[in-house]
C-alpha cells in the first residue's frame, strides 16, 4: 500500500516542477518601419448611466463644483454633460457642456455659460 501512495506523491511532485519550470518568452517587438496603434478602448455598455461629483474647496473661499453624467443609448450613441459652477468673491459662473457621439465617430458639442456678477 506504501508504494502506490508513494509513487502518487513522487508523481505529483515531477508534474508539478515541470508546470513551474515552463518558460514563456515575451512578445517579440515590432519589425522596423512598423505602425503600432494601439487598441480602440471597449464600446461602451448600452443603456448605462453613470454620475460623477467633484467639489473643490480652496483657502481663499473660492468654490468649485463640477457633475459629469455620461450615458450610453441602446443605438450606442454617448452623451456627456458637464456642468461647473463656480463660486468667488468676483461672483459666479456656471458652465453646461454637452457633448453628443454617434457610433460612427461624429459629434456636436454646445457650451453655454452663465455669469453673475456680486
Amino acid at each position: 500500500m506504501t508504494k502506490p501512495l508513494l509513487g502518487g506523491v513522487v508523481a505529483a511532485v515531477l508534474i508539478s516542477g515541470v508546470a513551474s519550470a515552463q518558460v514563456y518568452l515575451p512578445a517579440l517587438p515590432p519589425a522596423p518601419g512598423t505602425v503600432v496603434v494601439p487598441a480602440p478602448p471597449p464600446p461602451p455598455v448600452s443603456g448605462t448611466s453613470t454620475t460623477a461629483t467633484t467639489v473643490s474647496p480652496s483657502p481663499d473661499g473660492d468654490h468649485s463644483e463640477t457633475t459629469i453624467h455620461r450615458e450610453v443609448d441602446k443605438k450606442g450613441d454617448t452623451a456627456i454633460e458637464k456642468d461647473v459652477h463656480r463660486e468667488g468673491i468676483a461672483g459666479s459662473t456656471d458652465t453646461h457642456t454637452k457633448t453628443e457621439t454617434d457610433r460612427d465617430g461624429g459629434s456636436t458639442t454646445t457650451t453655454e455659460t452663465t455669469t453673475k456678477p456680486r
